[in-house]
C-alpha cells in the first residue's frame, strides 16, 4: 500500500529535479507564507497616502521614495538614494540626497511646502569664492592734536581736532611735541598703543616718564597720525583668505590667497574684492549667510591661516586692524570641498551618488571609479583626500555592519575604517559583478544583490552564492531577469521585483528560512521603486502613480502550492485525497505522470462540503468530510497542487480509505 502525507510546506528550488526534491519542498510557491510550514495566504497591498490630503504621487515617472514623516512622503523621478541627517535629536529633520543633477540636502523649513516633496532643497556643501582677495596697507592719516599731562602720572590724554576714529590697542605716532613737565619730547614723539578711548577725540597713551605737572601743549604744528608704521615695531609678512558659510552654519573651503604684505601690529589693512556670491545654483548663501576672513603670520600661502573677523555675506570690503596676539582659531575647513557635483570640467563621470551612512557620522557616496567619503558629522565637507580609486566602475554601495560593500563591474570591495581619512579598501576575490544597483539590500550585517549566477550575499570579505543549489544560473537568468531587479528589505528577507519584458515578476527569499527560503509573487504591475520603513520593518511599493505597504491589506490573496514528483515503489493507482484546511473554498489538482489527473473545488456547506470538478469531467456531489474519490488510473509518480486563500493544514493522499483514515 503507498501514501504520501504533507503536513509541513516549503518554498521552491527550480535547480532540482521535481522527483529528487526534499519531501517537503515545492515545485510551485507562489504567494504564500510559509512562516509557519503551513500554507497561508499573502494579503493584498493597501494604498497610503503620501501627504495628508493626497491619495497619489504627483505622476506615474517616480522611481524613488522616501519617508520624511508618518504623513509626508519625498518622491523622485530619478534613482535617488536618501540619508537622514547624523546628528541625534535633529529637530530641523534634516535630510541629503543624492542622484538627481548634484548632491543635495533640505530641512523642513524647505521640503515640506507646496503640494509635492520636497518642495525646495539646496545644494549640498559650500562653494569656495572664486577670487582671492585684496590686501593693501591702509594709508596713514594725520589729525591736528594737543597733549595733556597729569602731575605725578605717566599718562599721556590726546585730544584731536576731529574725531580720531581709533580703538584701544590700536597705535597712534604724535609728532613734533616738545618736552612737557619732565616727559622729554623723545618719550612723546613715537608710536604709542592706545590705553583708553574715553570720547571721539580724546584718548590717552602711556610714555616711559612720569610727568613732574600738569600741562596742555597746543601748538598747531603738533599731530597725531593714525595707521603709520611704528619702526620700533617688528615686521612680519601676512596673506589672507576668506570663506563662504552657509545659513545653516556651513562653512566651505577657502578662497585663494591675497598677495603678501609686510606689515606690523600698528599698521591696517584694506581687505576688497570680497565676492557676495556663487554661480553654484541653489546654493544657500542668502539670508543669514556670512563670510569669515582668515589671515597668516607668515606670508606662507601654505601656513595655517587664523580666524580675523566675520562680517556679512554682502559686505565687498574690511579693515583689518586686529593685532597677531588677537588672532583666534584656525581655519577648520581648508580642506572642505563639496562632494562631486554636476560641473562636468571637474567631475567628467558626473556628480556623486549612492549616499549612505557610515558608522561614527561618516557618510560615503561615489562617482565613476571614486568611492567619497565626508567629515564626521559634517555633511557637506567631502576632504578630496578622503577619496579613493578602485578598478572597475562602481554600481552601488551599502552598509553593513561596521563596512561598506562596494559593488561594481568586476569583483566586489569591502571598504572598512572608523576614520574617513584612513579607510582602506580589499578587493574581494570574487567575480560576483553586481548586475543592478536597485537590488543591493542591506540586510544588517551584510549584503544582498543580484549577481550573474544568483543572489549573492556579501558580509565582511566573504561573498556567497546563496541561491545555490536552489535556483541554476541559466534559471536565474531566464526566470527571474536579474538586471532588471529592484528590490528592499521587509522584515528580515529580501523582497525582489523583475521586469520580463512582457510582464512582472517577484520572489521573497528568506536567508533564515531553510527549506521555506524562496517563494514567488505575481505581479500585474511594474514595481518602479521601494521603501523600506526602518522603524517597524514594513516596506512599500511604488506601483503606477500610487504608494502601497506591501501586504498591508485585509484582503487574503490566492496561492498556488504543488509538491514535489512523489514515486511509489511500483506503479500505483492512489484512491482518496484528503485536505485538512482551516476554512474553504481549496483547489485541488492532482498529477499523474504530469498529467492533471483531477482538478475540482471543495466547498463548505453547511455540515457538508460540495464539489465541482473538471478533471475528470463530472457533476457536483456532496460529501461528509473533505475526503474526495480519485479515478482509478495507474501512474509511476504523483504530485498535489493546492490553490486557496485560506489556511491549509494537511494534505494526503492514498490508496485506499482505510489507509487514508489511517494516517
Amino acid at each position: 500500500m503507498a501514501y504520501f502525507k504533507l503536513i509541513q510546506f516549503g518554498g521552491i528550488a527550480p535547480q532540482v529535479s521535481p522527483r529528487l526534491l526534499k519531501d517537503t519542498l515545492a515545485q510551485t510557491a507562489s504567494n504564500v507564507n510559509l512562516e509557519s510550514q503551513r500554507l497561508t495566504p499573502i494579503t493584498d497591498d493597501t494604498v497610503i497616502n503620501p501627504k495628508a490630503d493626497v491619495t497619489t504621487l504627483s505622476n506615474s515617472n517616480r522611481l524613488s521614495i522616501y519617508k520624511y514623516t508618518d504623513t509626508q512622503w519625498l518622491q523622485f523621478d530619478e534613482d535617488v538614494d536618501v540619508v537622514p541627517g547624523p546628528i541625534a535629536g535633529d529637530t530641523n529633520n534634516t535630510v541629503y540626497w543624492t542622484g538627481q543633477s548634484y548632491p543635495r540636502m533640505g530641512r523642513s523649513t524647505n521640503v515640506i511646502g507646496g503640494t509635492v516633496y520636497p518642495n525646495a532643497h539646496f545644494r549640498l556643501g559650500v562653494a569656495a569664492p572664486t577670487a582671492a582677495p585684496t590686501a593693501a596697507l591702509v594709508a596713514a592719516t594725520s589729525i591736528n592734536a594737543t597733549v595733556t599731562t597729569v602731575n605725578g602720572s605717566s599718562v599721556l590724554t590726546v585730544t584731536t581736532a576731529s574725531n580720531h576714529g581709533a580703538a584701544v590697542g590700536q597705535y597712534v605716532t604724535l609728532s613734533n611735541f616738545a618736552t612737557q613737565n619732565g616727559v622729554t619730547d623723545d618719550d612723546i614723539n613715537q608710536s604709542h598703543k592706545i590705553a583708553t578711548v574715553p570720547s571721539a577725540t580724546t584718548l590717552t597713551v602711556e610714555p616711559a616718564i612720569s610727568a613732574t605737572g600738569a600741562s596742555t601743549s597746543s601748538s598747531i604744528t603738533n599731530g597725531a597720525t593714525f595707521g603709520a608704521v611704528a619702526d620700533q615695531l617688528p615686521d612680519y609678512s601676512t596673506t589672507y583668505i576668506y570663506t563662504f558659510v552657509s545659513a545653516y552654519g556651513e562653512e566651505g573651503p577657502p578662497s585663494a590667497a591675497s598677495t603678501v604684505l609686510t606689515t606690523d601690529d600698528n599698521a591696517s589693512i584694506a581687505l576688497s574684492n570680497l565676492q557676495t556670491s556663487t554661480s553654484k545654483s541653489n546654493s544657500n548663501l542668502g539670508s543669514g549667510a556670512v563670510k569669515r576672513i582668515y589671515r597668516s603670520n607668515t606670508g606662507s600661502n601654505t601656513t595655517a591661516f587664523q580666524f580675523v573677523a566675520e562680517i556679512a555675506m554682502s559686505a565687498t570690503t574690511y579693515t583689518d586692524t586686529s593685532n597677531n596676539d588677537e588672532l583666534a582659531e584656525i581655519i577648520p575647513s581648508y580642506y572642505w570641498v563639496a562632494p562631486p557635483d554636476d560641473d562636468s570640467s571637474t567631475y567628467p563621470d558626473g556628480p556623486m551618488k549612492g549616499l549612505t551612512a557610515l558608522p561614527n557620522g561618516i557618510m560615503a557616496g561615489f562617482t565613476g571609479k571614486r568611492i567619497c567619503f565626508s567629515e564626521r558629522f559634517l555633511p557637506h565637507a567631502w576632504p578630496t583626500s578622503y577619496r579613493m580609486a578602485i578598478e572597475d566602475n562602481i554600481i552601488g554601495m551599502k552598509a553593513a555592519g561596521n563596512g561598506l560593500i562596494v559593488t561594481t563591474e568586476g569583483s566586489p570591495y569591502l571598504v572598512a575604517g572608523t576614520d574617513p581619512a584612513s579607510m582602506s579598501a580589499l578587493k574581494i576575490e570574487s567575480t560576483q559583478a553586481c548586475l543592478s544597483k536597485t537590488s543591493m539590500v542591506d540586510m544588517g550585517q551584510y549584503v544582498i544583490y543580484a549577481g550573474a549566477e544568483g543572489l549573492v550575499a556579501a558580509a565582511g570579505a566573504d561573498v556567497q552564492i546563496i541561491t545555490e543549489g536552489l535556483i541554476s544560473p541559466d534559471q536565474w537568468q531566464a526566470q527571474y531577469y536579474p538586471t532588471t531587479i529592484n528590490a528592499t528589505l521587509w522584515k528580515g528577507r529580501y523582497l525582489g521585483f523583475y521586469n520580463t519584458g512582457s510582464g512582472f515578476g517577484g520572489f521573497i527569499f528568506d536567508p533564515r528560512g531553510g527549506e521555506k527560503a524562496f517563494t514567488t509573487l505575481t505581479a500585474s504591475a511594474l514595481i518602479r521603486g521601494t521603501f523600506t520603513d526602518p522603524d517597524d520593518g514594513n516596506a512599500y511599493l511604488i506601483i503606477a502613480n500610487q504608494i502601497k505597504k506591501f501586504q498591508g491589506g485585509s484582503t487574503d490573496q490566492t496561492y498556488t502550492w504543488k509538491s514535489k514528483d512523489f514515486v511509489p515503489p511500483k506503479p500505483t493507482s492512489m484512491g482518496f485525497l484528503k485536505v485538512d484546511a482551516e476554512a474553504f473554498p481549496v483547489t485541488l489538482k492532482v498529477y499523474g505522470d504530469g498529467s492533471v489527473i483531477y482538478h475540482a473545488v471543495i466547498a463548505a456547506a453547511g455540515s457538508a462540503f460540495t464539489v465541482t470538478g473538471t478533471t475528470p469531467s463530472f457533476s457536483a456531489v456532496t460529501i461528509q468530510e473533505p475526503v474526495v474519490r480519485l479515478p482509478a488510473s495507474m501512474h509511476k509518480d504523483f504530485a498535489i497542487e493546492v490553490s486557496s486563500a485560506k489556511v491549509v493544514n494537511e494534505v494526503c493522499i492514498a490508496e485506499s480509505i482505510d489507509e487514508l483514515r489511517g494516517i
